[in-house]
């Protein structure tokens, strides 16, 4: 039995007040220094009350969004704060006051905890573990996406360029899409990933190498090209998939991961604006140091500061950037490419909106600043929002790690929403409906058609007949055992 609602929601209103108190002392100290150890001590006791008494695994979905968004908004904060950064940090962050946003990162982290106290219950413990479960044809169904979405990619390539794109640079990529036609090029990075995480929810145990070699290839691949983010955001959720099926990697493997990405990361940074064929590891060993990747991830503690700043003297949007993100589900399927048109200042994108204010050269030259989950909610509701948000997110990513299903459908479904949930941590929802709603779809075309397939053949799976006298298991659920 879990805790009684009443007790788990006073906890849950145990911990807003402690991070609204938190806040106001940031505020009141106004040392940024100070506030940065705030966030890190209590980001710390977040960590331990979750691997603690909640008990959430290490690649539970709470701890993976937590996990990504320390890293993107105290990365640097804090070991600036420890003195261990050692090297000159970027004008914004010291010409900045730190401690409203700092401030607001603690309350997000407390109304975040509050989320799972109130929704977590105690781990159940079943006496026999969940059997393995796989989908020789939803694992097909991954493979074709995927494949498609490769296909995708190359010809993307070709309209922006073919062989003279990866002479380009990372930064003049962003300049020939928005110059050409990159709609197969951008419609990829939403593609692939779904293949990526049908086939890793459904793969047959003999595919297991196979899906890690898919999952490497497009990984490294678009990380060599300068995409950290949509490199590491699909590589935690297949990790995550590969250790809800019961495949855990030894503990020194995951380390050894952990350093290449981490080394990884300010060396795609240093060499990512040179031509493939200019880059070289010559200054690895002199330019690159452990802390680097972190600090360089922690960078998009940028995007909340300068939003603090510019919402003083602009009206909330009241949610009006959740409503206008729906809009772009649905993809630009006309016959002829046209650039992007005219948006006053006040209707763009947060990104954008923020970019174009913050960095006018870098948004006529297509780039961009990204964004910041704890912005957004501010940009829209003010600090309330930033609560509300945060605490419902808590709830959400708690119960979804008591998720228990071992099938491939509702294990893909988890993944197509927990991937682009994560980006969110570094941007706004403009990149959360589109791969969702397409994943989430994907997943529900590729089980009606296993379902299809299994009655023409006049097939039944192994334990179909049992399966179906089980309360809410009929046949589409069936299917995934093999």
């Amino acid at each position: 039995m879990g805790a009684p609602l009443r007790l788990r929601l006073l906890w849950a209103a145990l911990a807003v007040a402690l991070g609204a108190a938190l806040y106001m002392a940031a505020l009141a100290v106004a040392n940024d220094r100070f506030s940065a150890l705030l966030a890190g001590g209590l980001l710390a006791a977040v960590f331990s009350l979750c691997l603690g008494p909640l008990q959430f695994s290490p690649l539970s979905p709470f701890l993976l969004y937590l996990s990504v968004f320390a890293l993107f908004h105290l990365g640097m904060a804090l070991p600036w704060a420890l003195g261990l950064t050692g090297r000159h940090l970027p004008w914004w962050f010291l010409t900045s006051r730190l401690t409203p946003s700092l401030g607001l990162i603690v309350l997000a982290l407390a109304s975040y905890l509050a989320g799972a106290l109130g929704a977590r219950r105690r781990p159940r413990r079943s006496a026999e573990p969940e059997p393995a479960y796989s989908n020789e044809f939803l694992f097909g169904c991954g493979l074709a996406v995927y494949l498609a979405g490769g296909v995708m990619f190359a010809l993307g390539v070709e309209s922006l360029g073919g062989a003279r794109f990866f002479e380009a640079g990372y930064g003049e990529t962003y300049r020939l899409a928005a110059e050409f036609d990159p709609r197969f090029f951008g419609t990829s990075f939403t593609v692939v990933p779904i293949g990526l995480y049908l086939a890793a929810a459904s793969f047959p145990r003999r595919r297991l190498g196979l899906v890690i070699a898919l999952a490497l290839a497009w990984v490294g691949g678009i990380f060599f090209l300068g995409f950290r983010g949509f490199a590491l955001i699909p590589g935690l959720v297949v990790l995550a998939l590969l250790r809800r099926r019961g495949h855990r990697a030894p503990a020194w493997v995951n380390v050894a991961l952990l350093l290449v990405v981490l080394g990884a990361i300010p060396l795609a940074r240093a060499v990512r604006d040179r031509g493939v064929s200019q880059r070289s590891l010559d200054h690895f060993w002199t330019e690159v140091r452990p802390l680097d990747g972190i600090i360089e991830m922690g960078g998009s503690l940028r995007p909340l500061v300068h939003t603090l700043r510019y919402m003083q003297t602009e009206p909330w949007r009241w949610g009006r950037t959740y409503w206008q993100s729906l809009s772009t589900v649905w993809p630009n399927l006309a016959g002829r490419w046209q650039g992007a048109r005219y948006i006053p200042l006040e209707e763009l994108p947060p990104n954008h909106w923020l970019t174009a204010q913050a960095e006018p050269d870098m948004y006529r030259h297509y780039g961009g600043l990204g964004f910041s989950a704890v912005a957004e909610p501010y940009m829209n509701f003010g600090v309330p929002g930033v609560i509300v948000y945060f605490w419902a997110l808590g709830a959400l990513l708690a119960a979804a790690g008591e998720f228990r299903s071992a099938h491939p459908a509702p294990l893909a479904a988890w993944a197509m929403v927990l991937g682009p949930l994560l980006w969110t941590t570094r941007n706004s929802f403009e990149i959360f409906f589109r791969p969702a709603a397409w994943g989430l779809g994907v997943v529900w075309a590729a089980r009606f058609a296993a379902g299809l397939a299994g009655r023409k053949a006049g097939q039944r799976p192994a334990g179909w007949a049992r399966n179906l006298r089980r309360p809410g298991r009929g046949f589409y659920a069936a299917v995934d055992r093999q």
